[in-house]
């Protein structure tokens, strides 16, 4: 069943058609043509039915949006770009690395550089919200960032454990909730204490 507001846009669609099969008609017929009504008024009908056709589909199609929402928040959410890319790259599959592979590439694993990104996220937030400097505070380090985090910067064993690509993802959900949550609590720098 059609609605009250469908069947009257319906039926002023009819009119408009067929007013300018009308107005077409006449003018046609003045200017001496000869038109054929009735093929023109087939002609008219396919344009309207074209027209009515783009136009209901224009309303009722949704615009496209090709980026990831998640990346265009950024950083004003509380989460890094970095872990971001970390994250989709994470989803994505890597191939296996071949000995041919391993002779030309350099000596450093992707585990290394995941966990080296991973420490200089931490290190950037810890300056940057709480004013402190993992290298010259550790103590005070590890108080904000809680013991699971602290381990990934301070034990290496562990931070090769947590960055594996079955723990990857929680790790990756550490770091976010971290950084979310020092985003929304004051900076709070030695000085001020």
């Amino acid at each position: 069943m059609k609605s009250r507001k469908g069947v009257s846009k319906n039926i002023w669609r009819l009119i408009v058609t067929a007013a300018v099969w009308l107005v077409v008609g006449v003018g046609m017929v003045m200017l001496g043509m000869e038109p054929r009504l009735v093929l023109l008024g087939f002609v008219v009908m396919v344009v309207a039915a074209s027209l009515w056709l783009a136009l209901d589909l224009g309303v009722a199609a949704s615009k496209l949006d090709w980026h990831d929402p998640r990346a265009r928040s950024g950083a004003r959410d509380g989460h890094d770009l970095r872990v971001q890319i970390l994250r989709s790259r994470l989803r994505r599959p890597t191939p296996k690395r071949t000995p041919a592979r391993q002779s030309r590439s350099n000596d450093t694993e992707p585990v290394d550089e995941i966990t080296e990104t991973l420490r200089t996220v931490i290190d950037d937030h810890l300056i940057a919200e709480h004013g402190i400097d993992r290298r010259t505070d550790p103590e005070g380090a590890a108080e904000a960032l809680g013991p699971d985090l602290a381990r990934l910067v301070s034990d290496p064993s562990a931070s090769k454990a947590m960055t594996r690509r079955r723990s990857l993802a929680g790790t990756i959900k550490l770091i976010e909730d971290f950084t979310k949550n020092s985003a929304s609590t004051p900076v709070a720098t030695k000085d001020s204490n």
